[in-house]
């Protein structure tokens, strides 16, 4: 069932097996798989149905590294979390190099292979409303023939993102979650502090405020954090033993490391021939189907292959295609994605999108997503970079001095970036362009300083926020283990990006469900 936190009495404490706090993707997708397990579930979800701007204040806070445009809005305070500002998932696989510990680069590893997840991927498919299961371009009819030289290999290849329909997870699983009868969902209920035991021993409670006053406690056998990347580590930093140590922080990394993907536009490629193929890159199936939804549709990007990767110790790039497109159509795209800072004014835009079906699908295939095919003749393609950000530990998220209305200290971001990083991406634009060259396929007009002194004009982090609360089997090197258990805490875990490791380029969200399913294995198997 669903309730209003309001309606708690002061003074409240409820008993249950589980306490999941945060009502996005992650929470969302690991409540779902304990329905009817003979398990007494609490989700708490500090905003409602529908977005009010003093709830998203609540993530308010301050900039003391990086300038970071797209913090606070990037991340959004109500059921189905950022969800509900998804027009429709873009969904990849990372790649094996992604998951390896490399000597090139520190931090770098996942306690696990790759192949180790794809179990919860193929189950995360369906929950994120994609089609069948394949991220090759075979699987898209798209053969080596139909790409461009220097895109088959061996420094750059082609890769797949598959694009889910529209799956804003509250509206979507809300109904059955709704019908549970082992599970609760309390709205307007914000997290503010847990309560852990001495020297290991179990979280004993969470504290739990709504914004009129109202005070109540949830008591559990397991505790999962699925907050995001930046609340995560938040919440953690608020939370104490008895002895007065933070949770997990042991080893100072609670917040640390925080990543997320470096964007920016790297020029344009001049191609020798106007008219060259280049509709490898987008297609869709558009086929009416009662599971997948009125339209499925993939892009293919270009990235720098494992082996070059390797050879050259560089972090993972990702290349994507711009075309021109009218200006009304650029003006419309600002407006959707400027009333994220006005969460009223983008709820009125996409009701009115949401009542036109082919508005619905225009906005969602070209205004936000770009266009189906690219024009021809080409004068010039222009390149939408992403690069991966080295983990680094003085990159961190932190407390600050203001207080919220909840009364407790707002997040403090100190986004940092290294040398390596740097070095990573002008390494990459050369070889691009050396490749370019190479196979007479046109020349790069790069937009990269060709020195270690700049950093492009346009560089901005993008709203992934990963890593804050990182997955590693040593606690000297990991806030959580391999299971995502916080270390020296018996039963808290974590859920979503904020355990990874590193960042690749790879879309989040895909891994953040498979990770999320995962645990949710782990947990039953614990608990029952």
């Amino acid at each position: 069932m669903i309730l209003d936190a309001h309606s708690v009495p002061t003074g409240t404490v409820i008993e249950t097996d589980i306490c999941i706090i945060g009502g996005g993707a992650a929470g969302i997708a690991l409540a779902r798989e304990f329905i009817d397990s003979g398990l007494r579930v609490t989700l708490l979800e500090s905003g409602g149905e529908k977005p009010d701007r003093a709830t998203q204040d609540l993530y308010a806070g301050s900039i003391i590294g990086r300038p970071y445009e797209m913090f606070p809005n990037s991340r959004f305070r109500y059921f189905g979390g950022t969800t509900n500002r998804w027009g429709g998932a873009w969904c990849d696989l990372p790649s094996a190099l992604d998951f390896e510990t490399r000597d090139d680069i520190p931090y770098s590893g996942w306690p696990f292979p790759l192949s180790h997840l794809e179990p919860w991927y193929r189950r995360a498919q369906p929950v994120l409303k994609l089609g069948p299961y394949g991220y090759d371009l075979t699987d898209w009819g798209i053969a080596s023939t139909d790409i461009p030289e220097p895109f088959l290999g061996p420094h750059f290849l082609c890769r797949v993102l598959q694009q889910a329909p529209s799956n804003q997870f509250g509206r979507q699983y809300g109904p059955e979650l709704r019908r549970a009868q082992n599970l609760t969902v309390y709205l307007h209920a914000n997290a503010l502090r847990l309560h852990g035991g001495e020297n290991g021993g179990p979280v004993g409670q969470v504290d739990v405020g709504v914004l009129s006053g109202g005070r109540f406690a949830v008591r559990a056998r397991t505790y999962v954090l699925a907050c995001g990347g930046i609340e995560n580590a938040r919440l953690l930093l608020l939370s104490e033993n008895e002895a007065g140590a933070v949770l997990g922080n042991e080893h100072d990394l609670v917040g640390r490391f925080f990543m997320l993907h470096l964007e920016y536009s790297g020029g344009a490629i001049i191609p020798s021939d106007p008219n060259a193929d280049m509709s490898f890159q987008t297609g869709e199936n558009g086929a009416k189907h009662k599971r997948y939804g009125r339209f499925r549709r993939f892009v293919s990007y270009v990235s720098l292959s494992d082996d070059t990767r390797r050879q050259g110790g560089l972090p993972a790039m990702r290349f994507r295609f711009r075309y021109p497109r009218p200006s009304e159509i650029d003006a419309l795209r600002r407006l959707v994605f400027r009333s994220g800072s006005n969460a009223s004014a983008l709820q009125d835009l996409m009701t009115v999108i949401r009542k036109s079906p082919d508005l619905a699908t225009y906005v969602t295939r070209r205004i936000v997503y770009g266009r189906n095919k690219p024009p021809t003749p080409l004068e010039e393609i222009p390149l939408k970079c992403t690069s991966e950000q080295m983990p680094n530990p003085e990159s961190r998220i932190g407390l600050g001095n203001d207080r919220d209305a909840l009364g407790l200290p707002k997040v403090a971001v100190n986004w940092q970036l290294t040398e390596q990083d740097q070095s990573g991406l002008i390494a990459a634009h050369r070889l691009l362009q050396a490749e370019l060259d190479r196979s007479g396929f046109g020349k790069l007009r790069s937009d990269i300083p060709d020195s270690g002194s700049d950093w492009p004009f346009d560089l901005r982090g993008d709203q992934h926020h990963m890593g804050t609360t990182r997955m590693h089997r040593d606690p000297k090197l990991g806030v959580v283990d391999e299971n995502c258990r916080v270390h020296g805490t018996e039963n808290l875990y974590m859920a979503g990006c904020s355990v990874f490791p590193t960042g690749g380029t790879f879309n989040p969200t895909f891994t953040i469900v498979a990770l999320a399913l995962r645990l949710a294995d782990h947990v039953k198997q614990r608990l029952t």
